[in-house]
Formats: C-alpha cells, sequence, structure tokens
C-alpha cells in the first residue's frame, strides 16, 4: 500500500512553525512569568505580572486597542462593499486601474505614507488647511494630534486589507441568485441581506479579522497621528521591553494581547469554509 505522501511534504512547514513561531511564543509565555525586571528564565515562576497588568491601568490601552480594531473594521467593511460590487460589476481596464491604484500603497513603507498624511493635515500650513485657504479663503483647524486622527489613519493604512478579501467575497455572488430574488419581488435591502451577505460572507470575515488583528497591533497610527493622545496596547508593551526593561512585564502584555485575539478570532475562523473559497 502507498504511503501518503501528504505529511512528508508538509514536514518543512511544520519544522518552520515550530522553530520561528510556536518556540517563540514558548519563550515569552515563559518570560511572563518569571519577576518582574529579570533577564533571567530559570527564576521562580508566578503570575505577578499578569495581576500587575489588571491592577496598574493597563486594561485602558487593551480597551483602546479592541475599541481602535473595531471601529476601523466595521468602518473598512463599510466602504470596501460598495467599492468591492462597483470593481466588480465594472471589471476592465478601469477597473484593473482603480484596483492597482489601491494596491499600490501597500508596497510603500507604512510610516512613510503615515507622515504623508500628517503633512496633508497639518494646521495652517499643512495641504488640506493651505489650499482651503488659498483657493477659498477658508481657515479651518486640524484634528491631527487626537484620538479621531488616529483612526482615520488605520482606515487608510487598513482599507486595501478588507476591500481585496471583499473583492472575492462578491465575486462568490452568483448574479443568477439576485436575478431569482428580484423576479421574485425581493428588495434591494432584502436581496442584500438574504442573498448577498450570506453569499459573501466568507470574504467579508477573512476580511475583517484580517483588518481587527493588523490593527490590534497597529502602533504607528497612535504615535504619528494622534500624538499619543491615546495609549494602545503596543506602545504599553514597546515601553515595558525597551524603556522600562521590564521584559516579564511586557511578555504578560503579550500573552494577554494574543489570547484576547484568539477569543475573537477563532470562532470566527471556525465560521470560514476555506474550500469554497480555495475553489473560486
Amino acid at each position: 500500500m502507498q504511503r501518503n505522501p501528504g505529511f512528508l511534504y508538509a514536514l518543512p512547514m511544520i519544522v518552520l512553525m515550530l522553530l520561528f513561531f510556536a518556540a517563540p511564543l514558548g519563550i515569552v509565555v515563559w518570560y511572563s512569568l518569571m519577576p518582574p525586571r529579570t533577564f533571567d528564565l530559570t527564576s521562580e515562576v508566578g503570575l505577578q505580572n499578569y495581576r500587575t497588568a489588571f491592577s496598574d491601568g493597563y486594561g485602558m490601552p487593551l480597551m483602546w486597542s479592541l475599541i481602535g480594531a473595531a471601529l476601523t473594521t466595521l468602518i473598512t467593511a463599510l466602504l470596501a462593499w460598495p467599492t468591492a460590487k462597483i470593481l466588480h460589476h465594472h471589471a476592465g481596464r478601469w477597473a484593473s486601474i482603480v484596483t492597482a491604484l489601491i494596491a499600490l500603497p501597500i508596497f510603500i513603507s507604512e510610516s512613510v505614507r503615515l507622515f504623508g498624511l500628517s503633512v496633508f493635515l497639518m494646521p495652517g500650513g499643512g495641504i488640506l488647511a493651505g489650499t482651503l485657504n488659498a483657493l477659498f479663503d477658508v481657515q479651518i483647524g486640524t484634528f491631527l494630534n487626537t484620538r479621531f486622527a488616529a483612526l482615520v489613519g488605520m482606515i487608510y493604512i487598513h482599507f486595501p486589507f478588507m476591500l481585496f478579501p471583499m473583492l472575492l467575497g462578491v465575486a462568490m455572488i452568483p448574479g443568477d441568485r439576485i436575478e431569482a430574488a428580484r423576479d421574485l419581488g425581493a428588495g434591494r435591502w432584502a436581496v442584500l441581506r438574504e442573498v448577498e451577505l450570506p453569499l459573501a460572507a466568507p470574504g467579508l470575515l477573512v476580511g475583517g479579522l484580517l483588518t481587527f488583528v493588523l490593527c490590534l497591533g497597529a502602533n504607528a497610527e497612535a504615535a504619528i497621528l494622534g500624538g499619543r493622545a491615546v495609549t494602545v496596547i503596543t506602545a504599553a508593551i514597546e515601553q515595558r521591553f525597551n524603556y522600562a526593561q521590564d521584559w516579564p512585564m511586557g511578555a504578560a502584555l503579550t500573552v494577554l494581547v494574543i489570547a484576547v485575539t484568539a477569543a475573537l478570532v477563532f470562532p470566527a475562523v471556525r465560521r470560514i469554509d476555506l474550500n469554497r473559497i480555495i475553489r473560486r
């Protein structure tokens, strides 16, 4: 009987995941159990870092990170749905050009794009304020260095990560289903609710998960555009590792973020039919 070669083909990837994913994650978890401000991995283990995380106000940065990720995911989904439908229904030369223009910024450094957006939003001499003043003699302020600016930055950066899975989801909607629903008297909202969204759900879930996870780990938007008006959990982790030199506390915060992410993501991942997506 011929042996199934699937395991042998997957063995390099298994070894790679164990060495570069599971092992570092295990080290981080073990480090989180060490005494505060130590670099030793052989000290007495304990949960003091986790108790400190809940008692020293680290819950607020985690909450702001979750709120920002959820809002960004929701807003990008609302923007990506009509964009994906327009690009799908008008597929051709112009749709390809628009898609390429949307994808192009991904290949540019995130920090460069955010600094460019900050120049656009700067008060007085910024591009937006200066243009309105020169053309229309309109004086405006700025929302730079605010939570709203950080949210705008996250939407700007992560919109492509929602759009392209959404394009895949929209492509999974058979046109005859929509026509049949309309022939049976379904209105626009009924077609959207009963036909389009259920059929496009795999793409929507993939885009939502990708956007949410990336936003949860975002830090540059709050630093460059938000002016630290809000402290996100990744900034708190960076401070613990770099400035405070408290690696066990930073590891504990990292483990908490991983746990929260897993608790939110895994139930959604179980609802994604990968076989259906691959067949498309």
